[in-house]
C-alpha cells in the first residue's frame, strides 16, 4: 500500500469529489469525465510522438525521427549510446498545441496550465509504469537559478512536476537541489555549446542518496540540461534517474 492509494474508500472518494468539483477543457471548456482539464476529444487531437503517415517517432534521446517501418528496436544512431537516465517518458512533440499550453505556462504566467501538463504527463508515466513499486521515490523539477526565478516569479517545472507527482502520489522534493548560476536562455544553442554552458550548474544535497528519482521538465530539445542535472544526482549518490518531460522537440526544431 503506497502512499495510502490501497485505502478501500479511496476511489469512492475520488469519484465524491470529482462530482462536487468537476474538471473542465481548457479548450473547449466542457465538462470532463476524463479525470483532468481535457476532454477526450481534445485530447486525442494532441500530438503524440508517433504519427502514421510516414509511420515515424521521434528518438527521446537524440531528438531524429526514427522510421517505424524498418521495424528496429530501436534508433540506430542510439543503439550503442550511453545515457544517465534509467529511462526517458515523454508523451508529446512539441507541436501545437502543446508548444502553445508549454508557453502560456512559461511566458504568460498561466500557472493553471501546468495543472494540465502535470496529469498529462503523469497519465503518460502511469501507462509505462506496471506497478507502484516500480515508480521512483521522489520528483525533482530542474531547478532555475535564483536570478530567472526572480524575474520569472515561478518555476513551471516547478508546477508541472508537483501536479504529476499528486496524481502518482510521490512527494517533490524542491530542497534537495538547486542551481549554482544563471546560464541565460540556451534557446538557438547547439548540443555542444548547451553542455558547455551548463556545466557544474547544478548541486544536489545527501538527501538525494540512494533515491530512485524522476527530473521533470517541460520541453527535451538536446538533453544537455536535464544530462548534467542527472550526472550532479548520480555522483551525489542517486541510486537511479529517470526524466519525465513533456515534450520532445525534433531534431532540427528549437523552440523559441
Amino acid at each position: 500500500m503506497k502512499n495510502g492509494q490501497g485505502w478501500p474508500g479511496f476511489t469512492m472518494l475520488k469519484q465524491q469529489i470529482s462530482a462536487l468539483w468537476p474538471s473542465f477543457c481548457c479548450f473547449c471548456h466542457r465538462k470532463t469525465t476524463t479525470g483532468i482539464d481535457l476532454c477526450g476529444f481534445c485530447q486525442s487531437q494532441i500530438p503524440g510522438l508517433t504519427v502514421l503517415n510516414p509511420p515515424s517517432t521521434v528518438c527521446l534521446r537524440c531528438g531524429q525521427l526514427w522510421d517505424l517501418a524498418a521495424e528496429l528496436s530501436s534508433c540506430v544512431l542510439c543503439a550503442n549510446n550511453r545515457t544517465p537516465f534509467e529511462r526517458i517518458i515523454s508523451p508529446f512533440r512539441f507541436d501545437f498545441p502543446v508548444d502553445y499550453l508549454i508557453r502560456r505556462l512559461k511566458y504568460k504566467n498561466h500557472l493553471p496550465t501546468g495543472r494540465l501538463l502535470g496529469q498529462l504527463l503523469a497519465v503518460e508515466v502511469r501507462k509505462q509504469t506496471p506497478s507502484d513499486q516500480n515508480l521512483p521515490d521522489i520528483v525533482l523539477p530542474v531547478p532555475l537559478s535564483l536570478v530567472r526565478y526572480r524575474h520569472r516569479g515561478f518555476n513551471q517545472s516547478d508546477e508541472i512536476a508537483r501536479w504529476c507527482a499528486k496524481q502518482l502520489r510521490i512527494s517533490v522534493e524542491l530542497s534537495a537541489c538547486g542551481r549554482h548560476m544563471d546560464t541565460g536562455s540556451l534557446a538557438g544553442l547547439s548540443k555542444a555549446e548547451r553542455a558547455l554552458n551548463i556545466r557544474g550548474a547544478f548541486w544536489a544535497g545527501p538527501s538525494v542518496v540512494n533515491q530512485r528519482i524522476a527530473i521533470v521538465d517541460d520541453v527535451l530539445t538536446t538533453g544537455a540540461t536535464a544530462g548534467e542535472f542527472a550526472t550532479e544526482l548520480l555522483d551525489m549518490g542517486a541510486a537511479a534517474v529517470e526524466l519525465w518531460v513533456v515534450a520532445r522537440t525534433p531534431i532540427g526544431q528549437h523552440q523559441n
